[in-house]
């Protein structure tokens, strides 16, 4: 399987934090590991095979566009190949103000998009019809753009989001929302409608992928130095936090890469 990341150009940057390709030319079933990382997304997809999508005991099988929101439990999804899998995630309010969907309905869940929605964008059937990664990137792009032209994000709680990425997670909520002028229990309620988490929960993500980064590079370092070098206060508060996210140690987590 190939993972690739796009590079995006500064309108694409307004709506969209990241995008990434999977890609199988072989007929293996594959399995893809998602764990929290702050940001709601939609996907494309194209296999000749049921995609299934498993959250706890839950399992669903998806139609080929979907939007997905906040994850704090463990995502597995399974597809079989040839296929390509391409994923957005977007900066949290736009998928209600875009689509329509209310982000805090979406947390650890999945939407299917209706068919009519998309269907009659021509490079979602030509990407299709040609089994090509590339138009499908095209595809989930130009209707990104294309629904979000009007969008214009919270000038206060996207420059929030924002200092918590900076800042990888380890800001004080209460010091943040004084900052802007807000009392701590209003910037909560205005960023749990904005984002679909509170400030907290959003903070403790962003300090867990940045933890994640650290266990997948490639220094190798040990649980303390990447419990330390991402924020938490000691080795016990980072394992216990990365279990909650991933249901499994630090650890033996390194152990499957």
């Amino acid at each position: 399987m190939k993972v690739s990341q796009l590079n995006l150009n500064s309108q694409a940057k307004k709506l969209i934090q990241s995008v990434f390709v999977f890609e199988s030319d072989s007929h293996e079933t594959e399995i893809l590991p998602f764990y929290a990382d702050g940001f709601p997304g939609i996907v494309f997809f194209h296999s000749e095979h049921p995609v299934t999508v498993f959250v706890g005991s839950e399992s669903k099988v998806m139609d080929p566009v979907f939007v997905y929101g906040q994850t704090i439990e463990p995502i597995r999804i399974q597809i079989e190949g040839p296929f390509f899998f391409v994923m957005a995630q977007l900066f949290p309010a736009v998928v209600e103000e875009t689509l329509g969907i209310p982000v805090t309905e979406l947390t650890n869940s999945c939407w299917t998009l209706p068919t009519s929605e998309w269907e009659t964008e021509p490079n979602f059937t030509l990407a299709v019809e040609n089994h090509s990664s590339l138009l499908a990137k095209e595809a989930l792009l130009d209707f990104i753009l294309k629904k979000g032209e009007k969008f214009r994000p919270d000038p206060i709680l996207h420059v929030c989001l924002e200092e918590i990425l900076e800042l990888k997670g380890n800001c004080e909520i209460g010091k943040l929302s004084k900052k802007h002028g807000l009392s701590e229990r209003t910037l909560q309620r205005r960023f749990q409608n904005y984002v679909g988490l509170t400030p907290k929960q959003f903070s403790s993500i962003i300090r867990f992928q940045t933890s994640l980064s650290q266990l997948n590079g490639e220094k190798n370092p040990t649980l303390t130095d990447v419990a330390y070098a991402s924020g938490y206060s000691d080795q016990s508060h980072f394992i216990r936090q990365f279990k909650s996210f991933t249901k499994q140690k630090p650890f033996r987590f390194r152990e499957k890469i």
